[in-house]
């Protein structure tokens, strides 16, 4: 039974990251096509509103999918009851923004930068990813990676495709606003789906239970969420605020690089954190120290991979004007790496129900990030906005280590490992800017680094041993 949990798990695993390396794949495809369809500077207008967005799905949503893990266990028998009812809710939020914004729209018109109509499609924009959010992690506690490809891959396709087609055609004169629309409608689609998805499941009801329940372990969580966007997207924020649109769309399509490593630790935290409740039910804790420390190796391995060829992609991914980003893409990978790194305590967070102890933690690292940026980017350009989120990500994450700790009572992963593994992060991403130029370097470095790869999952996982009982067996 434990063997075909854990295969269940490592497949589901394989899967979640094949799929997202295929969604991921064709956004990169289509970024050469945007940066030359769009300016710096309607690029940066277009990552502003993605920023705004990240951070109002959250308010709209209240983080209600937060709850969905925990729910399992205490609706087993109801799970689909309550999130049919917390899919309800979420209608009614979003009813009460469109009333809200609508009605003081005069009193932030000239902080918020766009217009009525943008404001009204982020609301309508938040309630897709509401409920997308609600969907992955519901398909996500049976391991249904399959389900996820899926939804997702309509979703980055008909992105793509739409997108292009108004920037050439209704919205030629307005791109920024064509980009936006295209991104919306289809997000418009998926939501329609997910919401008879679930109501077929089970018929939508006012619950003061289910609510109640949702509400009292989410709301914690939103301050935390916001936080976290403030951490990873604010920064664009206010780079267009204090330097210019166009320094906003070089800096955003820093992440762009960064979005890759990002895919697949979206992709992993679906299958890690159902499998650490399990493991943290059944109490099995040195399971999940061991697998913490592979886990961490893994993802620094995959980070030295992505960093050691960013010259190159940036110059194949972006225009010319874009390419003046070299310099902010390694700090930006250093601190995803760290962000990634946090996931590993807080799921412990997570598991006991301290959602006040994780939106206190998350808000202390943004109110910092938030400081320094003020402090640096009027003085060292947009680049210091990379640096700063990277310090931040640092302290973000040995802060949550320490209430994880303190919430379990003990440490459940090796820090000292993490903490040695990060240093090697950092190394190799100090050796790609001193050898930037020098690609032949570079590109050997990338090779040796790929062997202790190959050779440690063997070693680790015995890969080659599964695909030679995978193809007798087949």
């Amino acid at each position: 039974m434990e063997k075909n949990s854990s295969n269940k798990v490592v497949k589901a695993g394989i899967g979640y990251v094949l799929g997202n390396i295929l969604l991921k794949g064709i956004t990169f495809l289509s970024a050469p096509i945007f940066t030359r369809l769009l300016t710096t500077a309607e690029y940066g207008d277009y990552n502003t509103y993605l920023s705004f967005e990240s951070i109002f799905y959250i308010l709209i949503g209240l983080a209600l999918h937060s709850s969905i893990n925990n729910a399992k266990y205490k609706y087993e028998h109801r799970l689909e009851e309550y999130v049919s009812s917390i899919v309800l809710f979420l209608f009614f939020s979003t009813g009460v923004w469109f009333l809200g914004a609508n009605l003081c729209f005069p009193l932030y018109r000239e902080w918020w930068g766009f217009d009525r109509l943008t404001a009204n499609i982020l609301i309508i924009h938040c309630l897709g990813s509401s409920l997308l959010q609600v969907y992955n992690t519901y398909i996500s506690l049976n391991y249904s990676y399959k389900s996820y490809v899926k939804i997702s891959s309509f979703y980055a396709i008909s992105n793509m495709v739409l997108s292009i087609v108004l920037l050439l055609t209704l919205f030629n004169g307005q791109r920024s606003l064509g980009r936006i629309v295209g991104t919306v409608l289809p997000m418009v689609l998926v939501g329609a789906y997910i919401t008879v998805f679930f109501f077929r499941k089970a018929k939508p009801t006012v619950s003061g239970e289910y609510w109640k329940y949702g509400l009292k372990y989410s709301l914690p969580i939103v301050p935390h969420g916001i936080s976290q966007v403030v951490l990873s997207a604010f920064d664009r924020i206010m780079i267009k605020d204090i330097v210019g649109s166009a320094e906003a769309g070089i800096y955003s399509f820093a992440y762009t690089i960064y979005s890759l490593f990002k895919v697949m630790t979206t992709a992993l935290e679906k299958v890690w954190k159902p499998w650490v409740y399990e493991k943290m039910d059944s109490k099995d804790y040195e399971s999940i120290r061991k697998q913490g420390t592979n886990y961490a190796f893994g993802m620094a391995l995959i980070t030295s991979l992505i960093m050691m060829v960013t010259p190159e992609m940036i110059k194949i991914l972006g225009d010319k004007e874009y390419w003046g980003s070299t310099e902010c893409v390694i700090p930006v990978l250093i601190g995803g790496y760290f962000a990634f790194l946090y996931t590993l305590p807080s799921v412990i967070e997570y598991f006991y129900g301290k959602t006040k102890c994780i939106a206190t933690g998350t808000m202390l690292a943004a109110g910092l990030n938030i400081v320094l940026n003020y402090i640096f980017i009027p003085r060292c350009g947009y680049i210091a906005a990379a640096y700063t989120t990277l310090v931040t990500y640092f302290l973000y994450f040995i802060f949550h280590s320490f209430l994880a700790w303190r919430i379990h009572g003990s440490s459940l992963f090796r820090m000292t490992a993490l903490l040695g593994v990060s240093v090697g992060v950092l190394v190799v991403g100090g050796c790609t800017i001193l050898l930037e130029t020098a690609w032949p370097v570079r590109w050997m470095l990338e090779a040796v680094i790929g062997i202790v790869g190959l050779l440690w999952a063997e070693r680790k996982f015995g890969i080659s041993q599964k695909i030679k009982a995978k193809l007798k067996k087949d």
